[in-house]
């Protein structure tokens, strides 16, 4: 029977893989000391409708409950989390630290590293703001896709404010200043000049809006930028992303790292940070994030949030392509026959033990453990019990 489009069955060996690259991402959430919650997997979809943007809710998958009630899938688990905090948890102190690991739906046309069903991994900080909170958004990122065996990972940063500073500087403002933005976001020079050609432009800073759009470097890219921020607003946006930039130099990270003016993530999603991270193997991202300090309110709860998120299913992409992780070829641990006993007491060693329950003999034990990768087998008898490590070349 056919599965739908852009669903997969997850295979043992499969989902063994798939389970390890989460656990490893959950133990870089645990050493961030942030907390992990779950929300429904369908929710009323008027909550979600209040958060997500237009794109993503022409993306969701909507049906009706008996009583007629409109529900819908969650598209991603921000706006859940949103949610949540601001109907649960009011009165926990900020800042919040939220981590989740969970499947989202949404309705697109499937194909490579985009799935219908799909996993997210991510990370909320809600209740604070500044260049400390954005850093430790994207140092997570960093920090996950190094655990998880891809530390070759790049990242592209960039901050709206900095964006909305040159665009006003350059001459544009209200719908035309919406315009340049998504000409911007899509490297369009073409759209741009023609944009320009029908407004009073500032020359001088139009020119350098149009190289900045092509640009993607580092401190070139601040000193290029720094002279047309025209905001008070984007210049201590300037000064937020210099300051990233310099503690993650201190980390080791500098070199991994690049401002990319042009990235501009949803425009009416995110309010400053935002980043990236991918690398040269695949054509899309795998992580991403940014501030977004006007959803909570939008529930009634006046806090500013950062946050991102991971594609599971394109890191294990990543990671096949390039055959880069150690995946265990063996599923179980230790063959037990002849005694629960025994193989209880292997089980409480942490070791994952398969039970005969066929009542093999001893050639047959030994043969099933070469096929299967077994490395011991234990066989229990009168005499006490028999250990054999397999020798898989025989």
């Amino acid at each position: 029977m056919k599965l739908p489009s852009g669903v997969r069955d997850w295979l043992p060996q499969e989902f063994a893989f798939k389970r390890d690259v989460e656990e490893r991402i959950r133990d870089v959430f645990r050493s961030w000391s942030y907390s992990e919650v779950l929300t429904p997997t369908f929710e009323s979809y008027e909550a979600l409708e209040q958060g997500l943007g237009e794109r993503l809710m022409q993306q969701t998958f909507r049906f009706a409950d008996p009583l007629g009630q409109s529900l819908a899938l969650r598209t991603e688990m921000t706006t859940p989390i949103a949610r949540v905090v601001s109907a649960r948890l009011r009165q926990a102190s900020l800042p919040l630290r939220l981590a989740y690991v969970a499947t989202a739906f949404r309705y697109e046309e499937p194909q490579l590293g985009r799935m219908r069903e799909f996993t997210q991994a991510g990370a909320e900080l809600i209740g604070a703001s500044g260049a400390g909170a954005d850093a430790e958004a994207l140092f997570m990122a960093i920090e996950t896709l190094d655990a998880v065996g891809l530390p070759d990972a790049r990242f592209d940063v960039n901050d709206a404010a900095i964006v909305d500073g040159v665009v006003a500087s350059a001459g544009f403002d209200g719908e035309s200043a919406e315009t340049c933005k998504r000409c911007i976001a899509e490297r369009n020079l073409v759209a741009l000049r023609e944009l320009g050609s029908g407004h009073a432009v500032d020359p001088p800073t139009f020119e350098t809006l149009l190289r900045l759009t092509m640009t993607r470097g580092r401190d070139d890219v601040l000193r290029m930028a720094a002279p047309i921020c025209a905001t008070d607003r984007s210049r201590a946006a300037l000064e937020r992303l210099a300051d990233i930039l310099r503690r993650a130099e201190a980390l080791g990270w500098r070199e991994r790292i690049n401002i990319d003016f042009a990235l501009l993530r949803d425009l009416r999603y995110y309010t400053g940070f935002v980043f990236e991270g991918y690398i040269a193997d695949l054509g899309f991202s795998l992580c991403g994030g940014g501030r977004y300090d006007q959803l909570l309110p939008r529930f009634g709860y006046e806090v500013p949030a950062v946050g991102w998120m991971v594609g599971v299913e394109r890191i294990l992409l990543a990671l096949e392509r390039r055959r880069a992780d150690e995946r265990p070829r063996n599923e179980v641990d230790v063959l037990v026959s002849g005694s629960d006993a025994v193989a209880r007491s292997e089980r409480e060693r942490g070791l994952r033990v398969r039970l005969d329950v066929r009542g093999l003999d001893r050639d047959a034990l030994l043969a099933y453990a070469r096929h299967k990768e077994i490395p011991r087998v234990l066989i229990a008898n009168c005499d006490g019990v028999e250990e054999i490590v397999v020798d898989r070349d025989r």
